[in-house]
């Protein structure tokens, strides 16, 4: 095994948390390495190909959209909004969003680590970590068939399953029932231009094969995503009926049963409909959408309460006003929704975990309970809770009181 030089602030995961948590580290001048198990950034913005950031913009029934995330999340929106020649949306209810292009989203994290000089080190898992009784002291790697272990002075979880707290047996936020997983696949040569009467389209066609049985109950959760039709190629997201259980043969399973979805439901709308009549299976994106995670134990749980009252905290890091969203298996998506015009906040102390001193969290890794993170999981709120962290950890590396960063964080970002 090599040793490589000490990290002051390691970063576990390249998606949009863990972009923000880098550039926030290295902000404060510190040596910044980020580790990521794709050849590539972005996480599942870009893996699997998601095709919107939600959570950025205050959730109002006006046309305008109006940013309710921090100064780095809109920051970062603005920049790939350039990159992607794309504008917010909205719907009905009161619900706005960016869509993006996957290899702009890309591009945006490679250029933000390049500007801060972050070392990143991709096609990279985690293996094995040591530690003591209150901090996390180094961990272990392994990159293109080579070991390696870092010393760090503090480290931030951004994988989206809590990894370095499951390898460190620490308390986790387990769920009994983990979200529907979903699949993302890109269909070319179709004969209708406008993305609405598209959507409208497939929800009348499926619904129909279904009352008549030529498709099975579970083809309702087929979805066109917002902004995606584009030179008469749109990309569609499928709810996958399949439990997702996190056993190590379960991402397998998912993406074979997605693949079979979507060799199933193209073959019909081929078949009968006839703005398919010509279309075919572009692209399928390489990984299966988990929308939802192990998470780890902070000095705060976030809670469904505190997301539908819609609660401030004197130690708030992020403005949230995305609806608790919860894709099930045996329905469509289920939506509550906040006070209109109104957020709540994320408190600092869901990023901190409640055992290791030096171990912060950001994404989908919060302390929060089932129904809080169906809200807080999305791309806006990650990019918030990722530059929060980041200067969470930095501070603790410096060894410089936490409340003060807080503080900071508070007066810069909201």
């Amino acid at each position: 095994m090599n040793e490589l030089t000490h990290a002051d602030v390691l970063v576990l995961g390249g998606g949009a948390s863990g972009i923000a948590a880098a550039v926030a580290a290295a902000k404060a001048g510190l040596q910044v390495a980020l580790i990521e198990r794709n050849p590539f950034l972005g996480g599942l913005a870009t893996a699997a190909e998601v095709g919107t950031i939600c959570g950025l913009y205050k959730f109002s029934k006006k046309e305008s959209s109006e940013y309710i995330a921090g100064r780095f999340a809109k920051d970062f929106a603005e920049c790939l909004k350039i990159k992607s020649g794309t504008k917010p949306l909205f719907n009905p209810s009161g619900l706005h969003y960016l869509p993006y292009h996957i290899e702009a989203f890309k591009k945006l994290c490679s250029d933000l680590l390049d500007e801060h000089k972050v070392k990143r080190f991709l096609n990279t898992k985690l293996y094995s970590l040591s530690r003591s009784d209150t901090k996390i002291e180094s961990v272990s790697v392994n990159t293109e068939g080579e070991s390696f272990r870092f010393t760090i002075g503090s480290v931030i979880d951004c994988s989206g399953d809590g990894l370095l707290s499951q390898l460190a047996d620490l308390p986790l936020i387990k769920s009994e029932h983990y979200q529907a997983a979903a699949q993302v696949f890109t269909l070319q040569n179709l004969n209708e231009t406008d993305e609405s009467i598209l959507g409208l389209v497939l929800m009348k066609e499926l619904r129909r094969a279904i009352k008549e049985k030529k498709l099975a109950l579970y083809f309702d959760r087929v979805y066109v995503i917002p902004g995606s039709l584009t030179h008469h190629c749109v990309s569609i997201k499928i709810g996958l009926p399949l439990d997702v259980t996190h056993a190590p043969e379960n991402l397998h399973e998912l993406k074979r049963v997605a693949h079979t979805f979507i060799h199933e439901l193209t073959g019909y709308l081929i078949q009968h409909v006839p703005v398919f009549k010509n279309a075919s299976v572009l692209h399928i994106a390489p990984q299966v959408g988990i929308r939802v995670g192990l998470r780890t134990t902070g000095r705060y749980i976030l809670t469904e309460e505190d997301v539908l009252q819609c609660k401030k905290f004197e130690d708030g890091i992020a403005n949230v006003s995305w609806p608790i969203e919860e894709w099930e298996q045996d329905r469509r998506v289920k939506i509550r929704y906040l006070k209109e015009d109104d957020f709540y906040q994320i408190p600092a102390r869901c990023l901190q975990s409640n055992t290791m001193d030096n171990l912060f969290t950001a994404g989908k890794c919060i302390s929060a309970t089932d129904a809080a993170i169906a809200s807080a999981r999305v791309m806006g709120v990650c990019l918030q809770t990722g530059y929060s962290a980041g200067f969470m950890a930095a501070a603790s590396a410096l060894n410089t009181p936490l409340a003060d960063t807080i503080k900071q964080i508070r007066e810069r970002e909201l």
